[in-house]
Order: C-alpha cells, then sequence, then structure tokens
C-alpha cells in the first residue's frame, strides 16, 4: 500500500505525518512536529530558504522517515472560498462547470489563482430537483507554487495540495456521522470551527486566534520561571496553569469562538447536540472547560476518530493537532497548476516492498490468465462470429434513426447554451452607480472606504470612521437602502481600544469591514437546471452588525 507525508506548515509549527493514501482506514506509521524556522512563512506563502529545507529534512532523517511523495495542507487568509449550488451532474462533469461559472464567484483576476472544490452534499426540492452543494476555493498561484518549490528543494514529489478547511472535514465527517456536532481545532496562531449537520458541513469558520498568545505569556512569567516555547507547551499540557493573567490572554480566542457558535445558533433551526475541542489547544488543560462556559455548551476533548483507531498510533502523544495532516491524505482539493502537471510531480509511487509484492503478483496472474484463454478462447470463437454478423445487420437497420437522434442532441444543446446565456444578461449588479450615488448622500463625513468590491449577489467596503457611534449609525443607514436585503460586519479593530487606562492611539479610528447583500441574491434561481444558480450562506441579519459594532 503507498505511503505518502501529510504536511502541515504552520506559522509556529511544522507537522508532519507518514501514512497510507485514500485509504478507507489509513494507519499513521510516523508523525513529528518540528518548530518552524522564523521568516519561513507569510500568511502561507513559503519562504523556501536553506534554513527551512534543512530543517525538514533533518526531521525526516532523525525520525527515520524516507517517503518521498508530499501532500501538503495549506493554511491563509489568502485562500478565498465560496459556497455554490449547481446542476445535478456526473461528478467528473463537476469540475469543468465549476471551471466555466468561476467568474461569477471570484471577482478576482482568476488568471493568478487555482481553483479546487469539494462537494458538501445534495439538495432535491419538493419537485425531486436535485442539485449539488458545492465549496469553491481559490489559492493564489504564487502559494501553491511556493509549495513545489519546497518540495523539489527536498527531493520529493507532489501528490496533491489540500486546503487545512477540507482537511479537517474529510477527517472530522467520519467521526461526526449522524445529526449536528462542532469542532473546535485550536491551533497556535488560528482557531477553525467546522459544524457539521449529518456529516455535511453547516459552518466552517476560521478565528484569527490561537494559543500562541498564552504561551507567550507564560514564557515571560517568573511563576513558571520564565520557560521557553517548546516547555511552556509541555507546562500547559501537564499542569493547571490558566491563573487570571492567562485566561485574559485568551479572551480574543474564546470571544471569537463564541461569536462564531452564536452565529449559527440563531441562524441554524438545529442545535448542537455534541462538540469537541481538538488540536494543540485539545491538550490544554482547563481550555475546553473555559470554552464551554462561554459558549455555554459541554466541550470535551477529541480522543478519538470512528473507524480510524488513530489513538493506538500515537500511543503516549495525542492525534489532536495532527489532524490536518491525517485529514490530507483521505480526499485532498488537488491544486495543481498545469506545469506541475507537465511535469508529473504528483505521480504517487509505492514502496520498494509494494513494488516487489504487485510485481510477483502480476505474474502469476498473467500466467493463469493465459493458461484459461488458450483453454477456452476456441469454445467462443464460434458464437462471437455469429453475434458480429448480427450486430452488423441490427446497424444497417438503425441507420436512419441515429442521424436523427445525432440532429436532436445538437438541437438540445444549442438550445441549452442559448437560455444560459440569456439568463446570465440580468444581474443584480446593475443598479451599482444608484447604490454608490445614495451612499454618499447618507454615509457619515468621517466615513474613509479603504477597499470597495462588488459581485453579483452584492458589495463588500472596507471602511474607517471616528468611533462606534459612527459606525453604528453607518450600519444603520445602509439597512434604508431599498436594494439591500442584509448588512454584515466582520474583522472590527478599535484604536481607540482602552489599555491600562491608555487610549491606543491619539486619533483613534474604528475600522472594519461590512458586507452587504442586495435584495434577491440568495434567490429566484433560473429554473434551468443546466444553468449554475449561486448561493451564499453568509446572509446576516441585523442583530448580528448591532452586536458586533457595541461590543
Amino acid at each position: 500500500m503507498p505511503k505518502i507525508l501529510g504536511i502541515e506548515i504552520g506559522a509556529s509549527q511544522i507537522r508532519i505525518c507518514e501514512e497510507d493514501y485514500k485509504t478507507k482506514n489509513p494507519k499513521v506509521y510516523r508523525s513529528v512536529s518540528i518548530k518552524t524556522p522564523q521568516g519561513a512563512v507569510t500568511d502561507g506563502i513559503l519562504n523556501v530558504n536553506e534554513l527551512l529545507v534543512n530543517t525538514i529534512k533533518t526531521a525526516l532523517q532523525e525520525n527515520r522517515i524516507k517517503t518521498k511523495q508530499i501532500i501538503f495542507s495549506m493554511s491563509s487568509t489568502k485562500i478565498a472560498n465560496r459556497e455554490v449550488t449547481i446542476p445535478f451532474v456526473k461528478e467528473n462533469k463537476v469540475k469543468d462547470l465549476i471551471n466555466a461559472n468561476v467568474s461569477d464567484y471570484f471577482p478576482v483576476d482568476l488568471e493568478q489563482y487555482e481553483i479546487g472544490h469539494s462537494i458538501v452534499s445534495t439538495l432535491e426540492n419538493e419537485n425531486g430537483t436535485k442539485q449539488y452543494k458545492v465549496l469553491v476555493y481559490a489559492v493564489p498561484k504564487a502559494m501553491s507554487a511556493s509549495y513545489f518549490q519546497l518540495a523539489q528543494a527536498l527531493g520529493c514529489n507532489v501528490v496533491s495540495l489540500d486546503y487545512s478547511g477540507n482537511s479537517i472535514y474529510q477527517i472530522l465527517r467520519r467521526h461526526c456521522d449522524t445529526g449536528v456536532q462542532m469542532v473546535i481545532k485550536v491551533d497556535e496562531s488560528s482557531t477553525i470551527v467546522t459544524i457539521l449537520q449529518d456529516q455535511a458541513i453547516a459552518l466552517q469558520r476560521t478565528v484569527a486566534y490561537g494559543v500562541e498568545d498564552a504561551i507567550f505569556f507564560m514564557m515571560e512569567m517568573e511563576e513558571f520561571q520564565k520557560p521557553d516555547y517548546e516547555q511552556a507547551v509541555r507546562n500547559f499540557k501537564e499542569r493547571e496553569c490558566l491563573n487570571d493573567e492567562i485566561v485574559q490572554s485568551l479572551s480574543y480566542l474564546v470571544g471569537g469562538i463564541a461569536r462564531v457558535v452564536d452565529y449559527f445558533s440563531r441562524n441554524n433551526g438545529a442545535p448542537i447536540e455534541k462538540a469537541y475541542l481538538s488540536g494543540l489547544g485539545g491538550d490544554f488543560n482547563g481550555l475546553a472547560e473555559l470554552i464551554s462556559n462561554a459558549i455555554e455548551q459541554p466541550l470535551e476533548p477529541l480522543r478519538e476518530i470512528k473507524g480510524l483507531q488513530l489513538e493506538k498510533y500515537f500511543k503516549d502523544k495525542r492525534f489532536g493537532e495532527f489532524l490536518t495532516c491525517i485529514g490530507a491524505a483521505l480526499a485532498p482539493l488537488g491544486f495543481m497548476g498545469e506545469k506541475e502537471k507537465d511535469k508529473k510531480s504528483m505521480s504517487l509511487l509505492p514502496d520498494e516492498k509494494d513494488r516487489t509484492k504487485a510485481a510477483v503478483l502480476f505474474a502469476a496472474t498473467a500466467f493463469i490468465g493465459a493458461a484459461v484463454l488458450a483453454g477456452t478462447s476456441w469454445l467462443s470463437l464460434k458464437t462471437a462470429q455469429d453475434e458480429n454478423t448480427s450486430l452488423n445487420n441490427r446497424i444497417t437497420e438503425l441507420a436512419e434513426a441515429e442521424n436523427v437522434y445525432k440532429e436532436y442532441l445538437q438541437q438540445k444543446y444549442t438550445f441549452e447554451k442559448l437560455t444560459f446565456f440569456e439568463s446570465n444578461t440580468i444581474t443584480l449588479n446593475n443598479d451599482l452607480v444608484s447604490f454608490i450615488e445614495e451612499m454618499q448622500h447618507k454615509m457619515p463625513a468621517s466615513l474613509n472606504v479603504q477597499a470597495f468590491n462588488a459581485d453579483l449577489n452584492g458589495v463588500s467596503l472596507s471602511v474607517t470612521v471616528a468611533d462606534k457611534k459612527e459606525a453604528a449609525k453607518l450600519v444603520q443607514e445602509f439597512r434604508t437602502f431599498e436594494s439591500v436585503a442584509g448588512v454584515e460586519v466582520t474583522s472590527m479593530t478599535d484604536s481607540g481600544a482602552v489599555m491600562d487606562g491608555e487610549v491606543q492611539e491619539e486619533e483613534p479610528k474604528v475600522s472594519f469591514t461590512v458586507q452587504v447583500l442586495y435584495k434577491g441574491g440568495l434567490s429566484d434561481p433560473t429554473p434551468l437546471p443546466e444553468v449554475p444558480a449561486l448561493d451564499s450562506t453568509d446572509e446576516a441579519g441585523s442583530s448580528t452588525a448591532d452586536e458586533e459594532i457595541m461590543e
């Protein structure tokens, strides 16, 4: 059975698992976690230098890992994702359908991105019409190229590239098989909250905080004798370390998780039945209880995955922080550029023992097959000749019907293409000029727009205002627009925040991103099943924006 290396390169740690590739119950042979060299990665893009290459090579040699096939799982805020619904076509046609409409999903220069997708579930309406619910991802080519460069420097082959959110989903869907279940994976500098409903993703969000602040905080504390990074992590795993100061350092992490859970609870009718904590933070004593109190939901460490028996492979150490590496080998998205495909860099080779077994098995099978064929071929010759004559006669009889059928297929194809083009001539973005003019009349004088992006469903603005009062006024004004169905506020920063009794900046400002959704953006899909109907899951009600601003 072929082996691969699942590798995740984070801001603080590099995690590596040697494991089986694309099997129902993969076995993990070795795992290792090493410190990421400083400056080796910037928001997912690698700086491939001698120090990074030698660090990984040394770790592989010290752990006697000789496998040369790699699947990288990437994590970055630069990786865009969009949930859409598409017609129910053959699965091998899904990629072509997505590529034909990808410019509608991501209003960016697609020449600079690799596109991947994952089918989440199959939807069926009351009329029996089926559609796919699909997550579509866009990864900057500069990012994917840096991973191929690293693999080449290591003397390895890239089997595939995956996104960390998909890696986690592929392994969690095996464990969270029924009902609504949540897994919170807390790592050093980020946290992924995944909520599944009957094995399909109901919500997946990244919180831009992890346990690294708590680790660094402990490293400066005399109470713990100012430990280094590795010793601080061991302290959290082996002792009760959550004193008042460290709990305060985790407040942004806990608050971010609580907001995600609150958003899901208010926008989904089904309650969360079970909740688990995993990742590096899953091994920190007391963290599960701290988060449980904030979300008012029982939370327990994730100690096993149904059917995988991972706990026996890891023995004395826990597998939570390696979930992404393990999941990458199950069903990766495969962001593979054309140049890399031409190089055949993702060809997967079995190890030497497996090749020997395969060669012996092939030789034996060929010998037996040849003997059977020689003994039975003369019995079937006459039957084959009679069948051939009959089929040729039937072909002659149906020749005219074949021409009629070909003409029908051509006309059907033409009709469907014309219908598709006609249905895409009308967009919700036709009134964008009027929308901007209305902004000029209604927006606060202190408004400073840093970025403005518009797509078929709405507008995204990165803005700065004088204070939270002005921010609240801005959101309320947006809700008075005739074309607006919903407003959501994200990524808020208040440079006027007070810390230790002092304002952080002389001229405080509030910066945040506001998502404005057009009316009709989530409804009225075209009735023709061949035409993709866009869908979105991030519509927010008024209460979300108000609560974030007033916090």
